[in-house]
């Protein structure tokens, strides 16, 4: 049998992607983000963030232009994403019929959720931070002061109904963000002390665990030294248990 002919394929050029790639920005900003927050701006290059992406380098020219106008398009879309999370901090601020101190626990899961959403938030902001430039500026810009904004009140309340100590929340508030960013971030320093540290619901699950202790179960301990009943409630098991003898022996 003689083999059927058939038109040798073109050859792609470089730049416009083909019908095949229709999602090539949303791969170009995946690597990105990655390539920035592992070697900051200066660091990531545009054919590493193409291999990384595995597209054509060309194709940054055709959708961004730029390693600045990428880099701008990479705290857009993390702009976006968060947006749902500030819409959620508003909306708890305004719930003025709900304890703050639920409130606040709900205000907290939402930094805890985002930073998960972003895993290498930590270091891409600590790459930022250490430019100390305009990069830096539209960070705080995007980023943190709305995210601040929306939070900063709550924190406030909370201090005032004394379910968190009187301090200075500007510092309180960085320090949460960056404790929590920087933990999901490097993560994998976690795991040269124990297994499952990799695993970004079970991290999520524990960091919020560590939260909760340090800020609400303490205030869970002052009421209850107030309230005979919620005293009773937060004793541990042995203690109740000797606590209910002796008053049935009296």
């Amino acid at each position: 049998m003689t083999p059927m002919l058939g038109k040798k394929p073109k050859r792609r050029g470089r730049g416009r992607p083909t019908k095949a790639q229709p999602q090539g920005d949303v791969a170009l900003l995946d690597a990105a983000q990655s390539a920035f927050a592992r070697y900051g701006f200066e660091g990531a290059t545009l054919r590493g963030v193409a291999a990384a992406a595995g597209v054509d380098p060309a194709l940054v020219a055709h959708y961004f232009g730029s390693k600045k106008a990428l880099w701008e398009a990479v705290v857009d879309r993390m702009a976006k994403r968060l947006l749902p999370r500030i819409a959620e901090l508003e909306e708890l601020k305004r719930q003025t019929n709900i304890p703050i101190r639920i409130r606040l626990g709900n205000g907290l899961w939402q930094i805890v959720s985002a930073v998960c959403e972003e895993p290498e938030f930590g270091m891409f902001l600590s790459r930022a931070g250490a430019e100390k430039n305009e990069r830096l500026n539209l960070i705080v810009k995007k980023l943190l002061r709305p995210h601040h904004d929306a939070f900063r009140p709550i924190l406030l309340e909370a201090m005032q109904r004394k379910v968190v100590g009187n301090q200075p929340v500007e510092i309180l508030y960085f320090m949460l963000v960056q404790a929590i960013a920087m933990t999901v971030s490097y993560r994998h320093i976690l795991l040269q002390f124990g297994a499952g540290f990799d695993d970004i619901a079970k991290l999520k699950t524990g960091v919020m665990h560590c939260i909760y202790a340090t800020f609400l179960e303490r205030h869970d301990a002052r009421m209850a030294a107030k309230d005979p009943v919620r005293r009773f409630a937060a004793m541990p098991g042995g203690q109740r248990e000797s606590a209910l003898k002796r008053a049935t022996s009296r």
